[in-house]
């Protein structure tokens, strides 16, 4: 169930209350420690020109949603804002909001890769910015020890940068890609599911990774 609070396109967004709430109850039968109740922000912020959707985690209990009136395919955003739910709950779950933090470079890349797969894993499809597969796993190493070494007082100077696009790299969305490896990394070596990591914190995870 969902209540929105705030709209940004009136028309746009109330006849997707039902699709958005519809989506949360879907997430809330895999999660249910979940709260019943989520709270909607529309907004502009964050919309990926690649889906015409954008989302964020805001606290605890607030999920940000933001659609672009004018995007083209609207059979495509209807796929990806169920996958931003799913993705944003994920983070809710895990209690990876912007109320909560500061979370280090290497700890946002783990939990966007958490969120990231469990969206693929139930929404059945990669999406852009976590799809890893063309890039060489040399580099993905590379980047992971860049983030590996970042400061948080130089990770949140060059948020953007790293999460994403890489002004100086020339390169998309690299801590979802990174985060996104990693735990593909750890399911397989690990045998296990991504509900398997709910719970786990980033550091955990990073545990995982390094047995």
């Amino acid at each position: 169930m969902i209540k929105a609070i705030h709209y940004q396109n009136k028309s746009t967004e109330v006849p997707l209350e039902a699709l958005i709430s519809e989506c949360y109850d879907e997430v809330r039968k895999l999660l249910p420690q979940l709260p019943e109740t989520i709270q909607i922000y529309f907004s502009d912020y964050g919309i990926l020109a690649e889906s015409g959707v954008g989302g964020y985690a805001y606290a605890h209990d607030i999920i940000t949603v933001s659609i672009d009136p004018d995007f083209a395919d609207k059979k495509k955003q209807l796929k990806d804002i169920r996958s931003t739910i799913f993705h944003e709950s994920f983070h809710i779950l895990q209690n990876y909001t912007g109320e909560s933090g500061p979370f280090s470079a290497i700890e946002n890349a783990i939990y966007e890769g958490m969120a990231t797969i469990f969206e693929r894993e139930y929404c059945n499809f990669w999406q852009p910015y976590g799809d890893y597969r063309a890039t060489p796993e040399k580099k993905l190493k590379q980047w992971f020890k860049d983030l590996q070494n970042l400061s948080l007082k130089d990770f949140e100077e060059n948020y953007s940068n790293w999460k994403f696009f890489h002004t100086e790299l020339k390169e998309r969305w690299i801590v979802y890609k990174v985060g996104t490896w990693i735990i593909d990394v750890v399911l397989q070596k690990h045998k296990l599911t991504i509900l398997d990591l709910s719970t786990k914190t980033a550091v955990e995870v990073l545990d995982l990774y390094n047995q």
